[in-house]
């Protein structure tokens, strides 16, 4: 059956908070549907001429008023901007409330999450919101447990996510839970995202902290030290590859990333491990040996110290369901096997060709020099 979701924008709000959702819908539709599309959708206002004006300027049209919604929907995705998060709407909560006892799901995007709590929904839940709003949103909500870290978190049949391109993994993360993980990676790949973060993905990255340095040497250092995670990075090696004395270098490291360099190259070998333990099937070794760390004890006690948690645990936690999949063994009998197996065959037969080559060669000097 067709799974109605419904889109409550609260204007003004980000362009994208909105458009990002409808649109991996829409795709689903375009990618997935036949006969019947696999998703109805509605976007709904609270605003009585039902029109959606965004923060940068464009201005939408919604389908009604949300007080004119019939009928259940299997899913309602909340959308607000910035100046909405102080909102009271009596009105407004008591309809929230009884969505969320009578739908699926029911989820925010970014700050759309203040309305879910103020409306009393996420009080003794987890839940996130934009690492911008983190404390405001903390003080205001002390019932709710907030983790500042994901781009989304579930809890229950409640969704909350970071907001912008979390709404995207959030929308993505929906389409994987009503059609598999092979149906949200084609929809991703339609719409050429670089990557499909999973909910545990931390919202501001290590990596993506360093590209705010105003020193074009440090931002370059830090590119190559991303790059060279497995060789052991010195505060000698680093200060040498921008030209400065040890002492200078980490003088000059500490102004510009808040942090000594031996911390700061912990934590990007932290992050590089997550995300293979998050995207591929690696084994603890190979992750420990790529991201830099000695052995898996290291890396272990770094997960420890860093995240409260294992390396294990944290695949089983975070690992996609992509990452998971093994190649059926018949799959591995295909025609670009065979040919390489052939190549395998032709090199071992060459290299004992010449190895007896150069057997014969050293017999027959022996006899050359037995005769003399």
């Amino acid at each position: 059956m067709q799974k109605r979701v419904v889109l409550l924008a609260v204007p003004p709000v980000d362009e994208l908070d909105l458009v990002g959702p409808v649109e991996v819908f829409g795709t689903a539709n375009r990618l997935m549907g036949g006969r019947r599309t696999p998703y109805g959708v509605e976007v709904v206002t609270t605003a009585r001429d039902r029109r959606i004006d965004g923060e940068s300027g464009l201005s939408l049209l919604a389908h009604r008023h949300y007080q004119d919604v019939v009928g259940r929907a299997d899913s309602v995705l909340v959308i607000c901007g910035v100046g909405a998060r102080t909102m009271r709407d009596r009105s407004l909560c008591g309809w929230l409330r009884r969505v969320a006892e009578s739908t699926r799901r029911l989820g925010s995007v970014c700050v759309g999450g203040f309305l879910l709590a103020e409306a009393g929904i996420l009080d003794g839940r987890r839940a996130t919101v934009h690492w911008r709003y983190v404390r405001e949103f903390t003080d205001r909500y002390p019932r709710v447990a907030v983790d500042p870290r994901p781009t989304w978190v579930q809890d229950g049949n409640i969704y909350t996510s970071a907001g912008i391109s979390a709404g995207i993994d959030l929308a993505l993360a929906w389409v994987e839970e009503d059609f598999g993980a092979a149906a949200a990676l084609k929809v991703a790949r339609e719409l050429v995202l670089f990557l499909r973060r999973p909910g545990g993905q931390d919202q501001v990255s290590v990596s993506l902290e360093a590209q705010a340095s105003c020193t074009k040497s440090m931002h370059e250092l830090h590119v190559w030290m991303a790059d060279h995670l497995e060789q052991s990075l010195s505060v000698d090696t680093l200060a040498e590859r921008v030209a400065m004395s040890p002492r200078n270098f980490a003088r000059v490291f500490g102004q510009e990333f808040g942090i000594t360099p031996g911390r700061y190259l912990l934590q990007l070998r932290v992050e590089a491990a997550r995300r293979l333990l998050e995207q591929t099937d690696k084994s603890p070794m190979q992750v420990a040996i790529a991201s830099g760390f000695r052995s898996v004890d290291v890396m272990r006690r770094a997960f420890l110290r860093a995240l409260g948690t294992t390396p294990l645990r944290y695949r089983r936690h975070f690992q996609t369901p992509a990452a998971r999949y093994r190649m059926p063994s018949k799959a591995l009998r295909g025609p670009l096997v065979a040919v390489r197996g052939e190549i395998a065959r032709a090199a071992r037969v060459a290299t004992t060709s010449n190895r007896r080559l150069k057997l014969g060669v050293v017999r027959t000097r022996s006899s050359v020099r037995a005769r003399a």
